[in-house]
């Protein structure tokens, strides 16, 4: 039975029989161009049943043309302005743009399709701070014709990393991979978008972009990498120069573990004389170094500990120190805990040990932020001093040029003292140094040093009175938190201090 014709098709057709008896020159040449193509892309879809529609093309990746489409059209122009009739120009323009048109769909028709390439982004959900952490990009080119491709991952703003756009050659059939390198500059929840390619179909008339994969969530926590970091270097390294030093695990402490043969450097009262005299050579006793004792990390998060040194806050270096320290705590032993405080206290976690308290501890200060406020020692303190802690090594970590808060820390440090042992960390920005020691060179660089004189010798002054009240301290840059806290606290361990 013959097909109907519906009243649009009837109207496409009066109305193309109008134009073609006005315009003869112009719609006639066209009509044929229109049914030539539309019988080419037919002919293909034919041969090739599986490839997508044209439609299905330009909605699910946006096509763009590239300049060689503009530069086609603009010379296509300049032999029209040879030819005198005006009807006879229009035609050939709509003629000469047509078979342009032609040739932009042809490319699109032909180029491989962005479904032909997988994506997948490689990276670990927790970064560390001020770290350079690896993000890793895999491409797999599916089609059967070579690709020039343009990717581009966006990562946070907040990071700093080497680039953002990557060019890469990809042959048929094949994979390649690439990785960058992006350092956060604050803890926290972040987002990667999306990854973006691009590529220039066969003919080069058009570009393809789509955007592949999901939007990535990442954490970004204390500088997690240096623990193993760390760890080696007191494996393998003396550290004189910032005053490390290295703890006999056996030899120290209360108590008695074995006895064995004496060797050159041991103690006379180490000596046992009855276990001497049995084996007719000197016998040394072997003590163990006590285990379960507290260590408990004070954190100031007042607005002074927000100063940025080296890319990351006076804060955050803190944080990381903390880590690395309840890191060796624990593994040798010991409890660690936490209380992070500015104007009041924020966090406490009492001391404890086991693998799953230690993530907890990884937990808080990860959400551990300084706050525009000044610190107020003296609660925190009180406070402390109030509680049922059993006796612990308090580490406080602050920055004593806070100016008249600390001096509220002084009347509050001895009542801690007496049922802790208590140790003040400040951290010391190293450009006060700088400065103090600078020669000027000009009257606002005179004010600046006499400042930061002012500002050390003050500090120093502190700290001076501190050790009178018989707790100690240390003034220190942030590179040698880590080396002076883990320093400290084997000290106190090898003289059964606790």
């Amino acid at each position: 039975m013959p097909r109907q014709t519906t009243l649009r098709e009837g109207l496409v057709l009066f109305t193309g029989m109008v134009l073609a008896a006005f315009f003869p020159f112009v719609i006639v040449p066209l009509a044929l161009l229109v049914a030539l193509v539309a019988y080419l892309f037919r002919l293909w879809r034919k041969r090739n049943p599986g490839s997508r529609s044209l439609a299905d093309i330009l909605v699910e990746c946006r096509v763009m043309v590239t300049t060689r489409v503009v530069l086609l059209l603009l010379f296509g122009t300049l032999p029209l302005m040879q030819v005198k009739s005006h009807s006879g120009a229009l035609s050939l323009w709509l003629i000469y743009n047509f078979i342009v048109l032609a040739l932009i769909m042809t490319d699109i028709v032909i180029s491989p399709r962005p479904e032909n390439l997988t994506i997948e982004r490689r990276m670990s959900r927790k970064l560390s701070i001020g770290r350079d952490n690896r993000v890793e990009i895999v491409i797999a080119n599916n089609s059967h014709r070579p690709l020039s491709l343009e990717v581009v991952d966006e990562f946070p703003v907040e990071f700093a990393g080497d680039r953002r756009s990557f060019g890469l050659e990809l042959d048929q059939r094949t994979s390649k991979s690439f990785s960058y390198q992006v350092k956060p500059s604050s803890r926290g929840c972040y987002y990667f978008n999306k990854t973006v390619v691009r590529f220039r179909g066969l003919l080069e008339l058009v570009v393809f972009q789509q955007e592949f994969g999901e939007t990535s969530q990442v954490e970004v926590y204390p500088d997690i990498a240096s623990i193993s970091r760390f760890d080696f270097r007191m494996k393998n390294l003396q550290h004189a120069e910032t005053g490390m030093i290295t703890e006999r695990r056996r030899g120290t402490g209360s108590n008695f573990e074995s006895l064995r043969e004496y060797v050159m450097g041991d103690e006379f009262r180490r000596i046992d004389w009855k276990a001497s005299a049995r084996k007719n050579k000197l016998i040394t006793r072997e003590y163990q170094s006590e285990v379960n004792q507290s260590v408990v990390v004070v954190l100031d998060c007042s607005r002074s500990m927000g100063a940025v040194v080296d890319g990351i806050t006076l804060l955050d270096h803190a944080v990381n120190s903390a880590l690395i320290l309840g890191y060796q705590v624990m593994k040798k032993g010991d409890k660690i805990g936490l209380l992070a405080f500015s104007d009041k206290p924020h966090v406490f976690l009492p001391p404890g040990r086991g693998k799953a308290h230690y993530y907890r501890f990884l937990r808080h200060l990860y959400a551990i932020a300084a706050n525009r406020v000044e610190p107020d020692y003296d609660s925190v303190l009180r406070a402390i001093s109030a509680t049922r802690l059993r006796r612990s090594l308090l580490m406080i970590i602050t920055d004593l040029t806070s100016g008249e808060a600390v001096k509220k820390m002084l009347a509050a440090v001895p009542l801690v003292s007496r049922k802790h042992l208590a140790a003040v960390i400040s951290v010391l920005d190293p450009k006060l140094r700088e400065i103090a020691d600078a020669v000027p060179e000009n009257v606002d660089a005179v004010y600046d040093k006499v400042v930061a004189r002012n500002m050390i010798e003050r500090v120093a002054g502190l700290s001076r009175h501190i050790e009178k009240i018989g707790i100690a301290t240390m003034l220190i840059t942030p590179q040698q938190l880590n080396s002076s806290l883990l320093s400290h606290y084997l000290q106190v361990k090898m003289r059964s201090q606790l």
